[in-house]
């Protein structure tokens, strides 16, 4: 066995001590991650959005080993030295049956290394920046002895538990000027752990999102044309929450094809850097043709810099779909845009039904935009019939009535805080 691995994962168990010291902001994908699960639990997302600190607090209170495959002291390594690197955590951890393993992806070959593992009756916990590498390669290597779990940053939620602040019903004034203010904190800030906790936002995002498009995008896919999926990011970060077009991309940036652009997209998807949201419709070729794009976190806006000025309704809608988003797999519904002669946000779909149609604005005190919110809506639903239909503002609350059925005006922060709690009462009338 080389020393040097042993010396390698001794420093990383320092590490975990740090992690499992530090303050701990509940997450709502904690209770998916279990201890006692047979089943390989691949924990997937952005870097540095916390999977491993989900992972180790599931383990805390048991003996369990670590390795974390994206410390720069392992790359190359191949599937052949995971052998000797088991043998160096059975050195260092002694006697164990739960591993961690962190950012496997980097690794050729882990899937046979992980399947070996499971034979030897071993609890594994992946955690990994690579959305479709692990869907694809688990499906292959591990048919149905896997569990996958998605981790976004933090959601506005968990950003008031990180703050300490109350999340109770807004009744009085103050709770609802209180809450409006944190709100605009989470609108200007980000979801990133690290950031929320102090780290300059700026400095963050830039270094992140230089690692995510090197690492993660040059590195595994080989591209060629470095500098235009580099422009194309920041790019897409200045267009963000609206419909993309791979015809459009290409001669923007000089590409070879359309195919060009949409590998670029889907590489960058698959990194997690965006998330792209399909459009609906009765015809799958017409679905999975059109996408909106959105920003796995809004403080990647600031990477647009002076090429773009934030849209700040952009940005609402882009929190608005992220919270959908996070909740589109425990609440199984599915989540779409609707755009014909009008366009409506999000379309939410269950059971051959559309639940309710969104609309997210940043106010609707004007008439005119008024009017063509709800004039979206009333032409959506005459093809749809929704059981809801919802506006979601900045501040605003009433009730439209609109051909016999009502369209609700919300505050963001009542609707935030209440998300949960509605989508199962809608989920369960119509089971």
């Amino acid at each position: 066995m080389d020393l040097n691995f042993r010396q390698i994962i001794a420093e990383q168990r320092e590490e975990v001590q740090f992690i499992l010291e530090a303050g701990w902001v509940p997450r709502d994908r904690e209770a998916s991650v279990s201890a006692e699960s047979r089943l390989v639990q691949i924990i997937t997302g952005v870097r540095r959005s916390g999977k491993s600190t989900l992972a180790h607090r599931a383990l805390k209170d048991l003996p369990y080993a670590y390795l974390n495959l994206d410390d720069e002291r392992l790359i190359g390594i191949t599937a052949h030295d995971l052998d000797q690197l088991l043998e160096g955590l059975f050195s260092v951890y002694g006697k164990f049956d739960r591993l961690i393993l962190d950012e496997v992806q980097n690794v050729d070959g882990w899937q046979l290394f992980v399947n070996r593992l499971l034979r030897n009756n071993l609890k594994v916990i992946l955690t990994g920046s690579n959305s479709k590498l692990f869907s694809s390669e688990m499906a292959t290597h591990l048919t149905g002895r896997y569990f996958l779990v998605e981790l976004l940053p933090f959601s506005f939620k968990e950003f008031l538990a990180a703050k300490g602040a109350i999340t109770h019903e807004l009744i009085t004034a103050k709770d609802k000027g209180l809450m409006t203010g944190y709100f605009e904190q989470y609108l200007n800030g980000s979801g990133f752990p690290d950031i929320i906790a102090g780290e300059s936002k700026n400095a963050y995002i830039s270094t992140l999102f230089n690692a995510i498009v090197t690492r993660d995008i040059m590195y595994r896919h080989k591209i060629r044309h470095i500098r235009s999926l580099r422009e194309m990011a920041i790019w897409l970060v200045g267009n963000s929450a609206t419909e993309i077009s791979y015809n459009r991309l290409r001669k923007i940036f000089n590409l070879g094809s359309d195919n060009t652009a949409r590998n670029y997209v889907s590489f960058m998807e698959e990194a997690w850097l965006f998330l792209t949201l399909p459009k609906f419709s009765f015809k799958n070729q017409e679905s999975l043709r059109y996408r909106k794009i959105y920003m796995v976190d809004i403080a990647f806006s600031t990477l647009a810099g002076a090429l773009s000025t934030p849209n700040r309704g952009h940005l609402l809608e882009n929190i608005v779909f992220l919270e959908l988003f996070r909740q589109r797999q425990t609440r199984q519904y599915e989540l779409y845009y609707y755009k014909k002669t009008i366009e409506v946000d999000f379309v939410i779909y269950h059971n051959r039904r559309v639940l309710e149609l969104i609309q997210v604005c940043w106010t609707i005190r004007d008439p005119k935009t008024k009017n063509r919110e709800v004039r979206a809506l009333q032409t959506a639903a005459i093809e749809l019939n929704p059981q809801r239909m919802i506006i979601i503002t900045m501040d605003e609350k009433q009730e439209i009535p609109v051909n016999g059925k009502t369209i609700e005006v919300i505050p963001v922060t009542e609707w935030l805080l209440s998300r949960l709690h509605e989508v199962k009462n809608v989920s369960d009338n119509i089971e």
